[in-house]
């Protein structure tokens, strides 16, 4: 994330809106968590950039941990859901 040009830093940026803005639309959350962990003492195996998007849990929050894998069909209907919201890139 620190190692990222301005203009990467924008591109970045307007991708968590697109998302942030879609993840609403699709499926009306109370609120939305945003968070990217940066090196491996930040609990990545293999340092990259990528942001976390996510609708927060009815009670509040999100958790953290172990994810279920899910069938490919499951993830092929989440992408169905978000795919109306999402807007067209920035130039």
């Amino acid at each position: 994330m620190i190692d990222l040009t301005p203009d990467e830093q924008v591109a970045l940026m307007d991708g968590v809106v697109r998302a942030t803005r879609a993840i609403i639309a699709a499926f009306d959350p109370e609120g939305v968590a945003v968070w990217q962990n940066n090196g491996i003492p930040a609990n990545q195996s293999v340092p990259h950039v990528h942001v976390h998007v996510a609708g927060t849990l009815p009670e509040g929050g999100t958790e953290s941990g172990p994810v279920s894998r899910l069938a490919v069909a499951e993830t092929d209907l989440i992408a169905d859901r978000l795919r109306p919201h999402l807007t067209p890139a920035q130039p």
